[in-house]
């Protein structure tokens, strides 16, 4: 087995009829394709992409990833790719029922990067994944329901190292269905009866595999396994009700149910994730927890980073900071005037009203955008 760490490949990487630049892995690093080799339809593509496969890294690349634990924060778009890459790693490993004793250290390790990425750059960092168009839900999904999580529960003055254990259960809630959610994504068709079935039965699923590979964690094993409770009564597995629910399922099944509605790629813009808290706000009390849907919709800001506004000047921007003493003043960024031209040297301001720079409202993004997230949030 090779000690070259492994790159995940998205579907914009796994051209059609095309030489491959380099050999195609599983998850359990066996060889699928030789480099040149093609890969001859969509079908076989669509395979590949549900199983998982990676690439050799670069020496830089490998460079990287073996340097997670010490990159400083000061990149945190770098820290964030790496550590979604090696979270899918892990995840698409322990899926294939690879052996490895460390699972537990490792996936932890991941949660203390991201406590720290909640830290230092918190807004970037969630407006980053929202502008990610590139990524597979099954890629990010995780990653941002640990964020999420990490961040409800600090409200919540839970422990740091009792944070750690939720997170690990955030990223790990899905095992047992994660070669069917990409494929959701994607369909237009009702869901048949056996997916029905795997949804339902994917967080007992996701419980035995995480036990299958040393998991030992009460909070971490039952957060996983309740993750679809609901207040009323109406979740499954078991239909609790809110005080047979612990605290840690339902931030999970909070951070679940709102990343499920934003990262879908054609939903993967602030326009969405705006229309995504009011659905939250409207289940509160019912599918969602009450305190923490106002919590999750407090932490976010009415007007999230990522999200693109029209100004009273006519001009678009992009938010990159929340309105912290005031919900609707947001730090925004102009980066279009009013007449479509781009702005290369723009300053940040308030969204205070009665100014040139008060926000109308939400837009979907742009078109034929390109974005420099370092440049935007500042960040080197």
């Amino acid at each position: 087995m090779s000690d070259i760490p492994k790159i995940p490949l998205d579907a914009q990487e796994l051209l059609i009829n095309q030489p491959l630049p380099w050999s195609v892995y599983g998850p359990d690093d066996e060889l699928l394709l030789n480099q040149g080799e093609k890969i001859g339809c969509e079908h076989q593509k669509y395979i590949l992409l549900t199983r998982g496969v990676f690439r050799e890294a670069t020496l830089q690349e490998a460079r990287q990833i073996n340097s997670t634990e010490r990159t400083s924060l000061a990149t945190p778009f770098h820290v964030l790719d790496t550590i979604r890459q090696n979270s899918h790693r892990l995840l698409l490993s322990m899926l294939a029922g690879k052996k490895d004793p460390d699972y537990r250290f490792r996936i932890l390790k991941i949660c203390k990067v991201i406590q720290k990425l909640c830290t230092e750059n918190r807004d970037a960092v969630l407006g980053a994944i929202i502008l990610d168009q590139k990524s597979l839900y099954t890629q990010v999904h995780p990653i941002l329901c640990a964020l999420l999580t990490e961040l409800l529960l600090r409200q919540k003055n839970v422990p740091e190292s009792s944070r750690q254990t939720v997170i690990a259960a955030a990223l790990t809630q899905n095992l047992g269905m994660m070669e069917l959610q990409e494929s959701l994504t994607r369909q237009k068709t009702v869901l048949t009866e056996a997916q029905k079935q795997r949804i339902q039965e994917h967080p007992a699923l996701s419980r035995k595999i995480l036990e299958q590979h040393g998991i030992q964690d009460k909070d971490w094993l039952d957060s996983v396994q309740n993750h679809h409770e609901k207040p009323d009564g109406s979740g499954y597995p078991k239909g609790l009700t809110q005080a047979e629910i612990s605290l840690y399922a339902r931030v999970l099944s909070l951070a679940d149910i709102y990343s499920a509605m934003v990262l879908p790629r054609k939903y993967r813009d602030g326009f969405f994730v705006k229309r995504a808290l009011r659905e939250i706000f409207l289940q509160r009390g019912s599918s969602v927890d009450k305190t923490l849907a106002e919590l999750l919709i407090q932490e976010i800001g009415i007007y999230p980073p990522g999200a693109f506004v029209t100004l009273k000047n006519g001009d678009t921007a992009i938010v990159i900071h929340r309105g912290h003493s005031q919900a609707n003043q947001p730090i925004i960024l102009p980066i279009l005037s009013a007449h479509g031209e781009h702005y290369t040297s723009a300053q940040r301001k308030q969204a205070k009203p009665e100014t040139p720079y008060a926000i109308c409202r939400v837009i979907p993004r742009p078109d034929n955008l390109t974005l420099n997230l370092h440049q935007i949030w500042g960040l080197k």
